[in-house]
């Protein structure tokens, strides 16, 4: 079933809330541990685009599910995902330094968002919930998405790396807990079909 006007309008409310949520959070904790990325990651903050994108596109791609069960199924699991992930960066406050924009022009949408996002709420990675429970939903229902997504998504979770918002293992931890919070609410279960 096709996703109606007001399931649309109560999704794009709680993912407007929930971005507020992060930026709120984000300036309320006091005394982050320190972390480094590893110095194997390179820093491309021209990825920054793709990065954002996935962020965003991922979740609007998830209201076009097709089979209301299983859509209800993934936004279950990431706002359970998210919610494990908030309660850690409350619980553990982390913070990663990050280099400052390169001076080339085509560097300033890294530099607007490391202006507006603090280098705070490392560990795990909330970014990669939902394109993994995206992905993993059109497995069962949009596998013609997949030729076009996976590649997609790899390149955006190389990106929330390569401009420095997460490590490697903040970004297997975050979907480690998609694929939990996931199992818990029957994403591949045939009656979410």
């Amino acid at each position: 079933m096709p996703v109606s006007r007001r399931e649309f309008l109560v999704l794009a409310l709680l993912g407007l809330l929930a971005g507020a949520a992060y930026f709120v959070t984000c300036r309320l904790i006091s005394s982050p541990a320190d972390v480094a990325m590893p110095a194997w990651v390179p820093f491309l903050p021209i990825l920054t685009i793709p990065y954002l994108l996935q962020v965003v596109v991922s979740y609007v791609l998830a209201m076009y599910l097709v089979h209301r069960a299983r859509r209800h199924a993934v936004f279950k699991a990431y706002f359970l995902s998210l919610a494990m992930v908030f309660a850690v960066w409350l619980i553990h406050p982390t913070r990663m330094r990050r280099p400052p924009a390169p001076p080339e022009w085509w560097n300033w949408p890294y530099a607007v968002m490391a202006r507006t996002d603090l280098p705070v709420h490392v560990w795990p990675a909330g970014h990669i919930l939902m394109p993994v429970l995206l992905i993993w939903a059109c497995w069962y229902e949009r596998r013609d998405w997949l030729w076009w997504l996976v590649p997609a998504q790899l390149v955006g979770a190389f990106g929330i790396a390569a401009t420095w918002q997460h490590r490697p293992v903040d970004i297997l931890f975050g979907s480690l807990l998609a694929v939990v919070a996931g199992l818990w609410f029957g994403v591949a279960r045939p009656a979410a079909a």
